[in-house]
């Protein structure tokens, strides 16, 4: 129950009371789980607090609550919102020592980084990289590969991806370029 009010606050960005009821949680004996630790993570980095966030996820995982692939991507994506798209390969790093395969978020965030940067050919590696290791790309996948390449007037490569959403029938949606 603590979970999910604490999930729900973080959501509505009110990380400073989804944290006090964290520590009431924890003061009344009541152990918080992976959903908890990802709850908060997740919240500190909506409200771009992602020092705390890193802070929390070492303490997760100090007190032997070990992270999943949506803890994972929750840092991948802070990370390369921020531009840090460096220690968000760190974090890739420490998912695949952990054996923990990459979803489709982890995935469309490492990729929005990398256009963000303005490095669409890492990010069109990893676009590839997805499709070899059998993650099905999604309409956010082609989106941020679509503005990217535009982004660098690699236009001829948009347009083809654009065709290849099209003979994938993933269709297109408001934040679709063209």
């Amino acid at each position: 129950m603590y979970t999910t009010i604490i999930d729900s606050m973080c959501k509505d960005k009110l990380v400073n009371n989804a944290c006090d009821l964290y520590s009431e949680m924890v003061a009344k004996r009541i152990s918080p789980n992976v959903f908890t630790y990802t709850a908060l993570i997740s919240g500190f980095c909506i409200v771009g607090r992602l020092k705390e966030a890193i802070d929390l996820f070492n303490k997760m995982t100090l007190e032997k609550i070990y992270p999943d692939v949506y803890t994972f991507s929750i840092l991948v994506d802070a990370f390369c919102k921020e531009g840090k798209v460096k220690e968000a390969q760190n974090v890739l790093a420490m998912m695949i020592k952990k054996d923990i395969k990459l979803n489709v978020v982890t995935y469309n965030s490492l990729m929005d980084g990398y256009c963000h940067a303005n490095e669409v050919s890492k990010a069109n590696d990893i676009f590839n990289i997805m499709s070899k290791r059998g993650v099905i790309a999604n309409v956010r996948s082609y989106n941020t590969m679509i503005v990217g390449f535009c982004k660098v007037k690699m236009v001829d490569e948009a347009i083809n991806l654009f065709k290849e959403m099209h003979c994938r029938k993933i269709i297109p949606n408001t934040k679709s370029p063209c």
